[in-house]
């Protein structure tokens, strides 16, 4: 590795070498690290500046002052010919200074917003992925609805047809039974007829007579109004207006997609209006006390979090508001902000007075996944996220720290009460 240049023998040298060379070359100042200025650009560097983005193999030697154009020599005679200020880069750089300082600091601040867009895009690539899942869920539990409503239907239909055959059962073993009582009555007027036939009892006989002609009359009345009677069946006829409103269904619902700007400047004159309130009950079965929300986030596919303080622990609501998921944690969760589309942080503070920490949580298809956890040294509270940075509250402080955990700086501090602010019970932050 280099480390000395020699500018009389245009050449580098490393530490041992030098030695040699300074003995040889009494005269000669060689440049160490400390010196670098007087070092030559790389080759590599040089090469990068000096080519040509439209003609690879050429390097750039002239500048044209109409369109403020870098240009290589076959440049200048292809798309220049007719400039009236096309100068060698040679002379244009006579008498003129250039802030390359000033150029770096821009480069810098460009590269920041460009990594940032960057992770905007990459949130929103894992954004619609989950939204993707989310809504694939939604399409399962619609079909699941409408199987329900399927059976619904069938088991009504179902009922309809046992009640039907109840009723036909019950109309016809109606018949049954009288023609069993109709024979039963004839066979014990015939039986009796038979037994005073040889008697010589005339009252009898005229009983038995008109007893039997009453009975006949009867029994042939009824034989005549149901001499037509015939099979009796149960048919279904399917409701077609069913399949036929399926069938031209294209699917269960629509799809559809929407944008929503991940960066740009809010308004800071905008009116905050209150749209509606509603109340629900996110309380679940291991839940020891009444629940105590001292955070709410709500991301951008309208899934909710919120931090239950008294019962530790995260809780995950759907579009609905019910609980779907949650995380129970080992000390009591504070504060909540969202970090991208998918993840949030949650401060939380241990049963001991030494463990304060930031736990990242991500959502993924109604589920809560631990992410990386940060270690703090002091008591934590609010937390906000803003530009690539947190901003995080003690009792008394605000302080800043890198998304990585490293610690910037303490912004504010107010120790004139337990809690910052003589009147103040605790303290909030806006950006």
């Amino acid at each position: 590795m280099a480390d000395f240049y020699c500018e009389s023998c245009v050449k580098f040298y490393c530490g041992e070498c030098v030695n040699m060379h300074n003995k040889l070359f009494t005269k000669h100042t060689p440049y160490g690290r400390g010196a670098m200025k007087k070092w030559p650009v790389a080759k590599k560097v040089e090469d990068f500046l000096l080519k040509c983005d439209i003609h690879k193999e050429e390097s750039l030697k002239m500048y044209c002052d109409d369109h403020s154009e870098l240009c290589c020599t076959n440049c200048a005679f292809l798309n220049h010919r007719l400039c009236q200020k096309v100068s060698l880069i040679s002379d244009k750089v006579k008498g003129q200074s250039t802030d390359l300082q000033k150029l770096s600091v821009s480069i810098k601040t460009i590269l920041e917003e460009i990594k940032k867009l960057q992770e905007n895009q990459e949130a929103s690539i894992q954004y619609v992925q989950s939204s993707y899942d989310e809504q694939l869920y939604t399409i399962q539990k619609t079909r699941q609805n409408i199987n329900t409503a399927l059976d619904t239907i069938e088991q009504k239909t179902l009922k309809e047809m046992k009640d039907t055959l109840t009723k036909l059962h019950a109309s016809s073993k109606s018949d049954v039974d009288k023609c069993i009582r109709l024979r039963d009555e004839l066979k014990q007027l015939r039986d009796a007829i038979q037994d005073i036939s040889d008697k010589s009892k005339l009252e009898l006989s005229f009983i038995a007579t008109r007893k039997c002609k009453d009975k006949i009359q009867q029994s042939e009345t009824y034989l005549k109004e149901n001499s037509l009677l015939a099979k009796v069946s149960i048919t279904f006829l399917p409701n077609r207006e069913i399949i036929q409103y399926l069938s031209k269904l294209s699917g269960l619902g629509q799809i559809e997609h929407s944008t929503q700007t991940l960066m740009g400047q809010d308004n800071p004159n905008k009116v905050i209006t209150v749209q509606g309130k509603s109340e629900h009950n996110v309380r679940i079965s291991s839940d020891s006390t009444e629940c105590i929300i001292t955070a709410i986030c709500i991301l951008p596919d309208r899934k909710v979090l919120v931090v239950d303080n008294d019962n530790a622990n995260v809780k995950l609501l759907d579009q609905q508001y019910q609980v779907v998921s949650h995380w129970s944690a080992t000390g009591r969760p504070v504060g909540m902000c969202e970090i991208t589309p998918s993840e949030v942080a949650v401060t939380l503070n241990g049963p001991d007075t030494n463990t304060h920490e930031v736990q990242f949580i991500t959502v993924n298809n109604r589920k809560l996944v631990m992410g990386k956890k940060l270690q703090l040294q002091h008591i934590c509270g609010s937390i906000a996220f803003q530009q690539g940075d947190l901003y995080i509250t003690s009792r008394t402080a605000l302080y800043m720290y890198t998304l990585s955990g490293k610690f910037v700086s303490k912004m504010y501090e107010d120790t004139s009460g337990d809690m910052t602010g003589k009147n103040s019970k605790i303290m909030k932050f806006i950006f």
